[in-house]
């Protein structure tokens, strides 16, 4: 979120108080409504822990990142004021989540791949 931030304060200038609220919301509505959609609306629980390995993926999100960042430079080429500040928001956080998650399913499929190939 900093880098998005960052690269549209670059081209955009620093945000108002209106601007800041509205990347707040934004990215709060993109963080829910992910949430729901992966969860059911469920309380998010883990049934169990998560396999070894999986802590070098959470921790590769580069790419991720600067897909946010440029989803936000894009961004700036077609909006402005409270409603380019609030896409930004959504967008690069969305674009972040669904990335990880695409990581991680990744992961777990290739995971899955292992232990069914070993077992006799």
């Amino acid at each position: 979120m900093w880098t998005a931030t960052a690269v549209t304060s670059s081209d955009r200038g620093a945000p108002g108080a209106a601007d800041v609220l509205a990347l707040l919301a934004g990215a709060t509505l993109a963080f829910v409504a992910l949430a729901a959609v992966a969860h059911g609306g469920a309380l998010m629980m883990p049934e169990r822990s998560a396999p070894a390995g999986t802590r070098i993926w959470a921790a590769f999100h580069l790419p991720m990142a600067a897909c946010a960042a440029l989803a936000s430079l894009l961004l700036t080429r077609c909006c402005s004021g409270p409603l380019l500040w609030g896409l930004v928001g959504t967008a690069t956080t969305a674009v972040y989540l669904l990335g990880v998650s695409a990581q991680f399913l990744c992961f777990a499929v290739r995971h899955h791949r292992e232990t069914t190939d070993t077992q006799p």
